[in-house]
């Protein structure tokens, strides 16, 4: 079997905060971990052609000033708008059209609908416990019910923005693009959040309508779908999701032959330094110093620079299969982590409820059981309007 030589990886979200890090750690790790004859295409997605040409230039300047040669990458850009069904099909279909195959998918893409802090919680969780409360907090205050209406030929359709946007439009995206993913041998990396508790998530509300913390719900969804995706008790659900869409006919026997099911993992950045929280600048740089306290005191957690805390993903897209397997990775959460200096490492994460496999293993069955229903749902919708 010939060498493989071409590398194909779509990030999404990838214009500012930990996706753009994340595409410069990628190319960095991939330019010092590959030999000279390795080419990367870097696909970054952006929700609007402008912030896709501003990241390009960056990545491209970036690229400059090591002095790497042009032949060991590509960088490309598409647009799209996760909360959009017709705009993630159509990216589906250009993808199909542009490239020969997929090996990782980095589901980076996110957002919340944070309206604010409740101070008054907050300085009640520091006094408590300072590590865990700019660990795990919950005194964000986020804003209840978006929606999203959808584009002809969907209109008249709305679609809960925030599951949209961080589970359910990258789910679409990647049934849609799983043969691209298949031949490619193709691993699909989600963006978890140390945040994912699992009181967040309701599976009677699983699109988080009526969450008070509708990030947190998507996190914990994220976790255990990434995490039961390869269980027996998902498979008849997994089985659909991960069917290939077309024929192949203009592929090789050889090429069909090496064609693998996807593996699905799931990692989090740590706590990192990020405006996903709007904060004016006094208050953005308390917030990293109580960061930088909670490291000193041990926390392993908060790498607080959003390149260090690109480490996991990165990892999990460009080390070897052979590495990957001996460490059981796509059964763990894996997250960016430090040292009290910042020495980076990436670390296994504890997910709550998980200890309890019978009743995690349930939760991941109804999960996929709802997904897969909403994706064939939503999916013969958008077909049939089509067609009208």
């Amino acid at each position: 079997m010939s060498e493989k030589t071409q590398f194909y990886f779509l990030l999404t979200g990838a214009n500012s905060g930990l996706g753009l890090s994340l595409a410069h750690r990628l190319l960095d790790d991939f330019l010092t971990t590959h030999p000279d004859n390795h080419h990367l295409t870097l696909i970054l997605t952006t929700r609007s052609h402008s912030k896709g040409s501003a990241t390009l230039a960056l990545l491209s300047n970036h690229l400059h000033t090591r002095k790497v040669p042009t032949p060991r990458y590509t960088l490309a850009h598409h647009s799209v708008d996760l909360t959009n069904l017709v705009s993630v099909h159509s990216l589906a279909q250009t993808l199909y059209s542009s490239y020969p195959h997929l090996d990782a998918a980095i589901l980076n893409a996110g957002m919340g609908t944070f309206l604010g802090i409740d101070w008054l919680n907050c300085f009640i969780s520091l006094a408590k416990n300072w590590i865990r409360a700019v660990t795990v907090p919950t005194y964000k205050i986020q804003d209840v019910g978006c929606m999203t209406a959808q584009e002809a030929p969907l209109s008249g359709e709305s679609i809960p923005t925030v599951f949209t946007a961080n589970v359910f439009g990258h789910y679409f995206l990647v049934h849609e693009v799983v043969d691209l993913l298949a031949r490619g041998g193709g691993r699909i990396i989600w963006t978890s959040s140390l945040e994912a508790y699992p009181w967040a998530l309701s599976t009677d509300d699983l699109q988080g309508v009526r969450a008070s913390h509708s990030y947190e719900s998507t996190k914990r969804l994220t976790d255990v779908l990434a995490l039961t995706s390869g269980l027996e008790c998902t498979s008849p659900f997994t089985a659909s999701f991960f069917c290939q869409k077309q024929s192949d006919d203009n592929i090789g026997f050889e090429k069909k032959q090496n064609q693998q099911v996807p593996k699905m993992y799931v990692c989090h950045p740590g706590i990192c330094g990020t405006s996903i929280i709007p904060l004016n600048f006094i208050l953005f740089n308390c917030m990293l110093l109580a960061f930088y306290i909670a490291r000193w005191f041990g926390s392993p957690w908060h790498t607080i620079s959003t390149y260090s805390g690109a480490n996991a993903a990165s990892w999990l897209a460009l080390a070897p299969d052979d590495e990957l397997k001996d460490v059981q990775a796509p059964g763990i959460k894996w997250g960016s982590a430090c040292t009290r200096s910042g020495k980076q490492m990436v670390k296994a994460t504890d997910v709550e409820g998980e200890e309890n496999r019978p009743e995690f293993e349930e939760l991941g069955r109804e999960c996929w059981k709802q997904m897969e229903g909403l994706r064939m749902s939503w999916r013969e919708k958008l077909g049939q309007k089509a067609a009208q």
